[in-house]
């Protein structure tokens, strides 16, 4: 039923005049409302931190911020404090979070592998994105605080049927994220991202458990660590001293055996056969010694040495300590090969190499000092690399021991080493390992036609 409206009965003059100045005042009360609200309006947008954005409400930023892509909403934290901390309320939303999942697996057409890799680069780029927008965010934020706010981010990704943590490709994507977010921060702030981390994963406990069992005890469990440390921090690393400092973290807890077990859990050879390619090759350096090596054995030499360098640079690591761990590398899980402990030498450079070896001589080791120096010799002879560098290792060396006794024990070492094959070198080689002491031979006849040219040209 339709309302009525009232219409006031004038009987009189008097009424009349009431009537149009109740109208008047009216009016002009709407009037003065209307200019108060936008003096108002013009005054909140004047002292209010945010401007124009402090006359909407929250729901419309938010539905606004929901059209921004992940850049979009980055570069906008660097606007203001204010904009900055409204943005951070919005990733905490559902809508928010949703934006910072990975995107959904496409279906996979008939060229799967184009669209696959595609898709692999395209999360690499959002979880860096991602990573840059969480560290913006919360450049502000104590360190306690911005640590919870990425380990609630995490918690949420492991709950999310869309993104597996400990499945490789994730953990590429959530490495990037993770080295990202943490780019530029000082090594004490580094550190307890480290152990929030490790808690989050609960690593530690799980490196107590390898390391309490003798080595490939449990297979999984030793590469699930690997891959975690390697593709999540190591893998990350742009220069040396973001590489040394996630060593220092992980080895530097423990004492000198485990240091040297953990390097080679890290670094060292996986087993070959596709059925056991997840599986470390704890054996390989104590019983493969044929030249050329295999390719998985060159790799991890070239780890190793970029992994001893790096911790060389290290403020809390000294020169004792990296040879240290070295030559206890070099006896783990069982006593490696010469020739291997010669190949691991020349990767790491006259640096370290030289440290090792001045090591040997001061604690009269000359025999093994012998042995490596044979070993340097097959090694660059078959690698097609010049004798003048070994020479110029022996004459350091030589020049390093004061003693002349020293000198004579540790030249007649290598002549020995060198005499000690030859006598059980076979007339005809019908195997592997007489073919591989046929080349020491040949070595010899190289290594001693570069000291004749150097000694008598």
């Amino acid at each position: 039923m339709q309302r009525k409206m009232s219409i006031p009965i004038v009987k009189s003059t008097s009424d009349m005049y009431n009537i149009c100045t109740t109208l008047a005042l009216q009016r002009r009360s709407r009037r003065l409302k209307q200019k108060e609200y936008a003096l108002e309006l013009a005054s909140c947008i004047q002292t209010d931190k945010l401007g124009y954005l402090a006359v909407l409400p929250t729901e419309i930023l938010y539905h606004a911020f929901s059209f921004l892509n992940i850049q979009d909403l980055s570069i906008l934290t660097l606007t203001s404090k204010e904009v900055r901390d409204l943005v951070m309320e919005y990733n905490d939303t559902k809508e928010g979070f949703r934006k910072l999942m990975p995107p959904v697996t496409p279906k996979p057409p008939v060229r799967i592998i184009k669209v696959c890799l595609n898709y692999e680069k395209e999360r690499m780029v959002h979880f860096r994105d991602a990573g840059l927008l969480m560290k913006r965010s919360t450049c502000l934020n104590p360190t306690k605080d911005r640590l919870k706010k990425v380990d609630h981010f995490i918690s949420k990704l492991q709950n999310s049927s869309r993104f597996k943590v400990l499945s490789h490709k994730s953990m590429v994507c959530y490495g990037k994220f993770i080295s990202t977010f943490l780019r530029g921060w000082e090594e004490k702030e580094c550190l307890r991202a480290y152990v929030s981390l490790t808690d989050v994963h609960n690593m530690t406990h799980k490196i107590l458990t390898v390391l309490s069992r003798k080595p490939g005890y449990n297979p999984l469990l030793e590469y699930q660590i690997r891959a975690f440390f390697r593709i999540v921090l190591l893998d990350q690393c742009d220069d040396e001293e973001d590489l040394a400092m996630w060593l220092n973290f992980i080895l530097k807890p423990f004492p000198l055996v485990h240091q040297a077990r953990l390097l080679y859990l890290l670094y060292g050879p996986l087993c070959p056969e596709p059925q056991r390619k997840e599986m470390i090759n704890w054996e390989s350096m104590s019983e493969t010694s044929l030249l050329p090596s295999p390719p998985e054995l060159i790799s991890s030499f070239s780890d190793f040495a970029t992994a001893f360098r790096a911790l060389l640079s290290h403020h809390d690591w000294n020169d004792d300590d990296v040879i240290s761990v070295l030559e206890e590398l070099t006896a783990c899980p069982d006593e490696w090969m010469t020739e291997n402990i010669a190949r691991l030498l020349i990767e790491c450079a006259d640096p370290i190499c030289m440290r090792v070896l001045t090591s040997k001589a001061i604690n009269g080791k000359m025999q093994e000092l012998g042995n490596i120096i044979v070993a340097f010799a097959v090694v660059r002879f078959h690698e097609q690399m010049p004798m003048s560098w070994l020479l110029h290792l022996i004459q350091q060396i030589c020049g390093g021991m004061k003693n002349p006794q020293d000198i004579k024990a540790f030249l007649s070492s290598i002549s020995d080493t060198f005499k000690d094959i030859m006598m059980s070198l076979p007339e005809f080689p019908d195997d592997e390992d007489d073919l591989q002491l046929h080349h020491v031979a040949v070595a010899q006849a190289d290594f001693m036609r570069e000291l004749l040219v150097q000694t008598f040209l």
